[in-house]
């Protein structure tokens, strides 16, 4: 009853007191309170029930913001209160363009020359944005492509925003209605999430394939992957129009017609349309070259200029630099050197039951066995034994001298398109010889000549290096429902994959690379020789003329240099300034200047406390409001003191926050208008 007295220790007033500012609230403020009070009941409940997981599958960055959320809505438990999390998260959208636009982008960039392809491509875009928006995203500590801290970081900035505004608010409903991921999030995550989409995807594709109808599947298993093919090269690429916020179709005709030909979800209309161009051709046309053409190196050298450049790289001497790997040359030179004379030689064996096997296979098999029991100690023999005289694995054999040296045994599973390396190793004493890597050049070549183009091998803690050198990564771009139920897992290994490029000669990359680089260089110079032009000396001081202008020397101007601005030495104000005051009244006009700008906004007072893990990063935190006060008491008694004040807040703004994002740019626009108002009150000269 409300006139009975509260229970709560310590308390002595009638339960009508506590809740007497709420006599006047409508039943709308009632109900909308009592929803916010269920939704802190089961973010609480959500909350303590992760705590209590064990460390291996917490999610530390869901914990920390589950929990700020919720010491932030309790703020909010009043009648007429305005929930909103925007001081603490930020407003969305967080990143411009959106992920959405940015599709568009890539539709016309690559399919706006063909109507079919661009329906075809329009159609792939509104699936992909469907499923992205359905998709609940990775953790952090799960994520394989953010290797470094700062990636690391960024991700768990938007992983934050992602939690509060799009998956929180479907379970919430007092922060309700949650936002799209598509059109809040845009090239930082596609970034960072595309290849996970991809394989959840190719999971679903697969899931869903006994469902669908014939055209359907089609679609998905035809169309798609040519789609997302072509997305990821622009998406991972330094520099694609896509991202471009006024991308207008009409201004990327030129680069529609010349390189989005090559690159369409229809082959057969591809193939088509290019013929038409070479039969419609005036054999007259004019063949220059042009800034989006692209060139063969024949079209930049003559025939007779290769062929000098083919013999003095086979002819002089063999020299590496360190993109190779090593200074002294590149991983198995000196294994192909000593194949090309015949010392070493690559066969793949195995055993079988359909016809007789030579006794010297059956003793390399055995040597082989014997090799990798010694150089995996933790693999039980009998374990070993069955699998390198299994008829359905092979193994590659290195020979020198007649006896196996090395080798790496496999088991090809032609059906689902990939084979799995069980065992690979070479003796301790001939290890550093490049003999690894020419093994798994002969291996790569040979599966590709047999049509298939995947690896798949377990890798302990000491084998992972190795397998990252021969082009394996821990990002596995093939459905686990491909390969889960053909290969054996090992405890305390990871899964690693290697797709590979029929277009390459494994075992013949690195001599190829090295004759291109041969073949540019003498290109450079050659260009080089060109375009250099010498000035005669100046004799104007013959003349009785004692300075000239940098500029007005021959040749200068043409090599990109620009004069410096100059400021009048008595517009200057230095840190030399005995009058303090003199300084003060300049610093006070560039700092009301700099609050006065719509930009300075995020930076007018502290950074909430509330914000998760802000003041951890960041131990020294500034603010316009803090200099503002330093300057009033005198603090700045040099312009450098300022300057480093004002350096500390634009960089702590953007060590926090990840560098695309709203607030990255406000500092570094801010930041450069800062420093334009100093030149010009001739407080800068760095």
């Amino acid at each position: 009853m409300m006139s009975s007295t509260c229970t709560k220790s310590g308390c002595s007033h009638p339960l009508s007191s506590h809740v007497s500012h709420l006599e006047s609230a409508k039943d709308e403020q009632l109900n909308t309170l009592l929803g916010l009070i269920i939704d802190l009941d089961n973010l609480s409940v959500t909350v303590n029930k992760d705590l209590k997981k064990p460390n291996i599958e917490r999610n530390y960055v869901q914990e920390d913001t589950y929990s700020a959320v919720y010491h932030e809505l309790r703020s909010f438990v009043y009648p007429g209160s305005c929930i909103t999390l925007d001081k603490l998260f930020g407003t969305p959208p967080f990143e411009n363009p959106n992920i959405v636009k940015a599709l568009m982008n890539f539709n016309m960039y690559k399919f706006g020359h063909d109507s079919s392809q661009l329906k075809i491509a329009l159609k792939i875009s509104k699936f992909l944005t469907k499923h992205f928006d359905l998709w609940k995203w990775i953790s952090p500590k799960e994520l394989p492509h953010c290797k470094t801290f700062q990636h690391r970081k960024n991700y768990e900035f938007y992983y934050q925003r992602y939690l509060v505004f799009c998956l929180l608010p479907k379970y919430l409903h007092s922060i309700a209605p949650s936002f799209k991921m598509s059109l809040i999030f845009g090239q930082d995550i596609l970034k960072y999430t595309l290849k996970a989409f991809r394989m959840h995807l190719t999971d679903w594709c697969h899931a869903s394939a006994p469902k669908l109808s014939n055209h359907r599947k089609h679609f998905y298993m035809s169309y798609l992957p040519k789609y997302l093919n072509l997305l990821e090269e622009e998406v991972y690429a330094v520099h694609s129009p896509i991202w471009d916020l006024h991308f207008k179709d009409s201004d990327l005709k030129k680069i529609i017609l010349t390189e989005s030909l090559d690159s369409g979800l229809d082959e057969t209309k591809e193939t088509e349309h290019r013929d038409r161009r070479k039969k419609d051709k005036h054999p007259n046309e004019d063949m220059s070259m042009k800034p989006n053409e692209k060139h063969s190196i024949e079209d930049a050298l003559s025939e007779d200029k290769i062929i000098d450049i083919l013999k003095n790289v086979q002819s002089g001497p063999i020299t590496y630099s360190k993109e190779f790997g090593l200074e002294t040359g590149p991983r198995g030179h000196q294994a192909r050197t000593e194949e090309e004379h015949g010392i070493i030689r690559f066969v793949v064996i195995g055993n079988s039951l359909d016809s007789r096997v030579e006794k010297s296979t059956m003793l390399w098999l055995m040597q082989l066995r014997n090799l990798f029991r010694t150089q995996l100690p933790r693999m039980p023999v009998r374990y070993i034994t069955r699998l390198v005289f299994d008829t359905k694995h092979k193994t590659l054999a290195l020979l020198k001298d007649g006896v196996p040296i090395g080798g790496i045994c496999f088991c090809p599973f032609v059906s689902q398109g990939f084979t799995e390396i069980v065992f690979c190793a070479v003796k301790v004493d001939q290890q550093e010889n490049g003999y690894g890597t020419q093994l798994m050049n002969h291996l790569k070549d040979y599966h590709i000549k047999h049509n298939i183009l995947n690896f798949l091998t377990y890798a302990d803690k000491l084998a992972i290096e190795y397998f990252k050198k021969q082009g394996f990564s821990q990002d596995v771009r093939i459905s686990k429902k491909i390969h889960q139920e053909y290969i054996k897992h090992y405890q305390g290994a990871i899964l690693m994959h290697c797709e590979l490029n029929p277009k390459i000669i494994y075992t013949q990359l690195t001599s190829v690379i090295r004759i291109q680089k041969e073949i540019v260089k003498s290109l450079v110079e050659e260009k080089h020789m060109k375009i250099e032009r010498h000035y005669p000396g100046l004799t104007c001081f013959l003349d009785g003329v004692r300075m000239v202008t940098i500029e007005s020397i021959p040749g200068v101007m043409d090599t990109g240099w620009t004069p410096s601005t100059r400021a009048t030495r008595n517009s200057r104000v230095t840190e030399e300034t005995t009058d303090i005051d003199v300084l003060a009244k300049h610093l006070k006009k560039v700092l009301q200047f700099v609050k006065n700008n719509a930009l300075s906004e995020p930076f007018l007072n502290p950074v909430d406390k509330k914000v998760p893990g802000y003041y951890e990063l960041i131990k020294y935190p500034m603010d316009l409001s803090t200099i503002g006060k330093r300057l009033a008491s005198g603090y700045y008694v040099t312009r450098k003191l300022f300057i480093a004040d004002m350096r500390r807040m634009f960089s702590n703004c953007k060590t926090f926050n990840p560098e695309d994002s709203y607030w990255a740019n406000c500092a570094v626009e801010l930041e450069r208008l800062f420093q334009i108002k100093m030149k010009e009150m001739g407080l800068w000269d760095y």
